[in-house]
């Protein structure tokens, strides 16, 4: 989809915040919000404090405060339209896009969420063609995602070539990429930065690593290989920060490439 401009977001067909829109925004709540947790702490019998168990998020609530404004008595009119248009009842999560600068790696990403509430005074400022209008959106998926995805490529080392990605991952939670490696056999793929690596023995060909899904295949389907992988391996992940891979491969005819695929996640 389009790159949107800072300060602008879409929700449902409608842009919101562009240069001579009738309909500006005013203020964002939610985005920065860590979500509610939902603890798993277990008091201690007879002793103080708690036993400190797993903490999950709960939903993502996201407030926008609109003003809509018109020249004209029909401006004015087809501006609130194109509001209650996108912001009506549904029955399923669509995408709340946005670009402000500083959040979500200062890039445009979204948010899939349902309109929850929508309210807006009939006042004076509403007889001169301005009304201000909030708006309220829940979703169940708390995490900001990166509307586009981060692609990286690295090959084995071939004919005195020592190649190595140096990236930045941009993201607050840690990326679980899916890395398809071209012309493999026996490959190493290692993480210089953080010292884990992933290997793979007796295996050879296209091969497809889901680190999300934990699965090994060869690529366009097949049966699990992961009883291929090497002992003391971790699933790649990346966290945020500076990373450094190198990719070895006992390939005879060629260097091995990968294509190293992710979407950064934000809470």
């Amino acid at each position: 989809m389009a790159e949107l401009g800072d300060w602008t977001c879409e929700y449902n067909g409608l842009l919101i915040g562009a240069p001579d829109s009738a309909t500006s925004l005013v203020s964002v709540d939610g985005l920065l919000s860590l979500p509610d947790v939902r603890s798993a702490d277990l008091a201690l019998v007879q002793r103080h404090g708690l036993y400190p168990g797993d903490d999950y998020m709960g939903g993502r609530a996201v407030t926008l405060t609109l003003e809509v404004y018109g020249r004209t008595r029909e401006e004015f009119t087809t501006a609130l339209n194109g509001v209650y248009a996108a912001f009506g009842v549904a029955d399923k999560e669509k995408p709340l896009r946005f670009r402000f600068p500083g959040v979500a790696g200062d890039r445009t990403a979204f948010v899939n969420a349902r309109p929850r509430k929508r309210a807006g005074p009939l006042d004076l400022n509403f007889a001169y063609r301005v009304c201000n209008i909030v708006v309220e959106l829940f979703a169940t998926d708390p995490y900001l995602y990166g509307d586009a995805l981060e692609t990286k490529r690295l090959s084995s080392p071939w004919e005195g070539a020592e190649p190595r990605l140096w990236f930045k991952q941009v993201g607050s939670v840690p990326a679980l990429p899916v890395i398809k490696l071209t012309g493999s056999r026996d490959c190493v793929l290692r993480d210089e930065v953080t010292g884990n690596y992933f290997g793979m023995a007796n295996v050879a060909g296209d091969i497809t690593i889901d680190a999300e899904r934990r699965t090994l295949t060869a690529t366009g389907g097949g049966p699990s290989l992961t009883d291929k992988i090497t002992p003391g391996s971790e699933w790649p992940e990346f966290a945020f920060g500076d990373h450094r891979l190198t990719l070895a491969s006992a390939a005879v005819g060629g260097p091995t490439t990968a294509e190293i695929t992710w979407r950064n996640r934000w809470a």
